[in-house]
């Protein structure tokens, strides 16, 4: 095998960065480079130009300076009429500076390099060396005659030749200081430019060359975490992620270099059953899930590899035999389905204490491994390669007794179990078929589906309704006829089964998938034919159910009509109480068995009065202490005559004997308070109530309803349940307004005991 290519190291991609930017940069950034170092040197000349043209300003001051020193010992020897030897050596001096002054003036002027041709202006050093020189020449010929003693012949030469020479003189200096003056101001504006441009060159090419080394950085970056990626690769497994058994060897070195550790070898017991059961993808998808799990249970240090099909190996440094083990369980609880016989996988473990090879020790693992697979077989007692989930499913399924279950429960465990994404159902409501049911993954954009009915002529669906036979497509998109909604959404899979009873279709059940194709496989038909079977036989159930209900109901509700006529009480009363609660029990969460159970107690809570004597139970006036007593014996005494009638439910017989217990605890027969009061109970205490008061009876006249209602929130807390009152107002305001069209007022209350039936 040939050795794997260097990945390149991390100095390497930083040398090839800093070659590219450099090298590979185009010729118009070497241009803005090149003319960025051209204003640089520019600028430096200018700037040796303005000092010496201000070096001319300080020698123009200076010589200036010495025209008018000489002009002083002139007006001083003319003065005295003599010239002895001090002023003769003051003139001398004066004299000598003037020329010198002169002379360095005229080699500033030869100095200029750019200035004088961005700004030339007239030459002046020449004629000011003349005017000079004239001005010298006169003030010296002047002196000679002072010293000969010729006064007239010297005031003569001063107002002729000396004083013009020494004005001329004086006004080329002012005028050569001025020139001098606006060349300096040329110059140092022409020097911010430059070093403007210099500064926005130098920061544009530092920008563009940053730029250039960071892409090229970024580059070799990339070609390094590729170089890097690709290695990589090569050494994992494309689908989990986990390394391959070529680099495995390299794990096993490196582990085994750095100490003692234990080497797994597991070997996944149902891919073959998942494979078959929902099409390659779902066995794709199982061992995606195992190695998740196996790479999120590895200690520090430790390796996941898939050893190929479905095997996987784990490099489990300083772990012992026993953590190991512990390590394995955990990780195979967390795989395990409901219902499995055999465990998610076999696994064979070899401990590693000293150097030897890769091929010994995941022989010692799978041998160990052969022999925990023979053992989980053993315990379960047979060869469940067949699929011990789908018996399972099976077996849950007969103990879903209604449609709601198979439907809720069922449908949900089928989708997940076969690998699909979302499930529907649709009910049949008259000649229509309707979407009552959708559940799992499914796009929000068709949620709003639901509650509406099938109108499609053609397709799947339609074919399913017309024929009543399965239906199914791996390939949802390539179907001559599809809905378009469904297509847009992104289905790629479905599977849709009748629904048969009463011998008739009543409905369609589908499994949808979204995304990716899911295959529908042979099994997987049956399994949903199996689940749309369970559900018409729950929905047959439930017709003749309902039908023995009502039957029983009607009996009871006789029943308690012969109770009326006894007690006196008004024609109707059961029925009204039976319907109010089974209403407010509604609104107060309860299920289809409960409702029930509660109908039935309101049909019978009064039957305890049958013990009751007659001089007692239809005494016109109020009742003394012993009968009360009496009286209030006539619940436990209806629980008991309940009690012997044969398919009651319990909840039935809790109204019938509590219906008269008091939130607060003052009720009867079993002085029950709070919560401790059944919830049947609580909720038909405050329907009989209310009846009782808006209707009349022998001993009291019907109160009206908002009295009735005052009454009824007077005792919230003490005779009835607070929350059973707050629904039951809710639910009865809500039906007055309904009625009436605008919600009663409540008016006084009365400061009385309350008792319904």
């Amino acid at each position: 095998m040939a050795p794997d290519p260097p990945v390149p190291t991390r100095r390497a991609a930083w040398r090839v960065a800093v070659r590219e930017s450099l090298l590979g940069a185009p010729a118009w950034l070497y241009a803005l480079l090149t003319l960025t170092l051209l204003s640089a040197a520019l600028s430096a000349v200018v700037i040796q130009d303005v000092a010496r043209h201000q070096r001319t300003l300080l020698t123009l001051a200076d010589a200036r300076t010495a025209a008018f020193a000489l002009n002083a010992v002139e007006w001083q020897a003319r003065a005295r009429g003599s010239l002895d030897a001090d002023l003769s050596a003051e003139a001398r001096a004066c004299l000598a500076d003037l020329r010198r002054f002169t002379a360095r003036l005229e080699q500033l002027s030869r100095e200029d390099l750019l200035i004088a041709r961005v700004h030339p202006h007239a030459p002046g050093d020449h004629t000011l060396n003349r005017q000079v020189a004239a001005y010298t020449g006169a003030v010296q010929t002047l002196l000679d005659l002072i010293a000969r003693g010729q006064l007239e012949a010297a005031a003569q030469m001063d107002e002729t030749q000396v004083d013009p020479a020494f004005t001329a003189l004086r006004d080329r200096i002012s005028d050569v200081r001025a020139a001098e003056e606006a060349t300096v101001e040329i110059g140092r504006q022409l020097t911010l430019l430059l070093t403007a441009l210099t500064a926005l060159g130098a920061l544009v090419t530092a920008a563009l060359l940053a730029a250039r080394l960071n892409r090229s950085l970024h580059q070799a970056r990339a070609w390094h975490a590729e170089a890097r990626r690709q290695r990589e690769r090569e050494e994992r497994d494309p689908l989990t992620g986990l390394w391959n058994r070529r680099s495995l060897q390299r794990q096993f070195t490196l582990a085994q270099a750095a100490g003692p550790l234990c080497v797994a070898v597991l070997d996944l017991n149902r891919l073959k059953a998942i494979n078959d059961l929902g099409g390659h993808g779902a066995g794709d998808a199982h061992l995606t899930r195992v190695a998740h799990a196996l790479q999120a249970a590895l200690p520090e240090g430790g390796v996941a590899a898939r050893l190929g099909g479905d095997e996987f190996a784990l490099l489990l440094p300083r772990l012992t035999g026993d953590q190991t083990a512990q390590l394995l369980e955990d990780v195979a609880a967390q795989l395990n389905a409901p219902g499995e016989t055999l465990p998610p996988f076999a696994v064979g473990v070899a401990p590693v204490t000293d150097v030897t090879s890769l091929e010994r020790v995941l022989a010692l693992a799978d041998a160990a491994m052969y022999e925990d697979k023979e053992h989980q077989r053993a315990q379960a007692g047979r060869d469940t390669r067949l699929g011990a989930s789908v018996e399972e499913f099976t077996s849950r399924l007969e103990q879903l007794e209604t449609p709601q279950e198979v439907l809720e429960e069922g449908l949900g465990m089928a989708r997940d179990m076969l690998g699909f994404q979302g499930s529907t159902y649709l009910e049949r409501q008259g000649d229509a078929f309707v979407l009552t049911h959708l559940d799992g993954e499914v796009p929000a954009p068709m949620r709003g589906a639901l509650g509406q009915p099938f109108t499609g002529r053609r397709g799947l669906t339609a074919e399913v309704i017309e024929h009543s036979a399965t239906r199914w497509s791996n390939d949802y998109p390539a179907e001559p006829h599809v809905l378009t909604p469904w297509l847009e959404a992104g289905l790629k899979s479905i599977l849709l089964v009748p629904v048969r009873y009463g011998g008739r279709l009543m409905g369609v059940i589908s499994l949808l998938h979204f995304g990716t194709w899911r295959v529908v496989t042979p099994q997987a038909r049956r399994l949903t034919e199996a689940l749309a079977s369970r559900l018409g036989h729950t929905f047959e159930q439930q017709a003749a159910l309902e039908h023995l209900r009502h039957a029983v109901q009607g009996g009871l509700l006789a029943l308690g009509a012969a109770l009326e006529e006894r007690d006196l009480e008004t024609a109707g009363h059961t029925a009204r109480v039976v319907t109010l609660a089974e209403q407010l029990g509604a609104r107060l969460g309860l299920g289809e068995t409960a409702l029930h159970a509660l109908q039935q107690g309101a049909s019978l809570h009064d039957i305890g009065k049958l013990a009751i004597p007659d001089a007692i139970l239809l005494k016109p006036g109020p009742l003394d202490a012993q009968e009360w007593e009496v009286m209030q014996h006539h619940a436990a005494r209806g629980h008991d005559i309940a009690h012997r009638l044969q398919g009651l439910l319990p909840a039935t017989l809790d109204v019938i004997r509590h219906h008269h217990e008091h939130w607060d605890g003052s009720g009867y027969p079993d002085r029950l308070r709070g919560e401790e009061i059944p919830l049947a109970a609580r909720i038909f205490a405050v329907c009989d109530v209310y009846d009782a008061l808006t209707h009349p009876r022998p001993y009291k006249e019907a109160w009206p309803h908002e009295r009735a209602v005052a009454e009824i929130r007077a005792r919230r807390g003490t005779q009835f349940d607070p929350r059973v009152v707050d629904t039951f107002l809710t639910l009865i305001e809500a039906q007055r307004a309904a009625q009436a069209g605008t919600a009663p007022q409540v008016t006084g209350v009365p400061d009385q005991p309350l008792s319904g039936s």
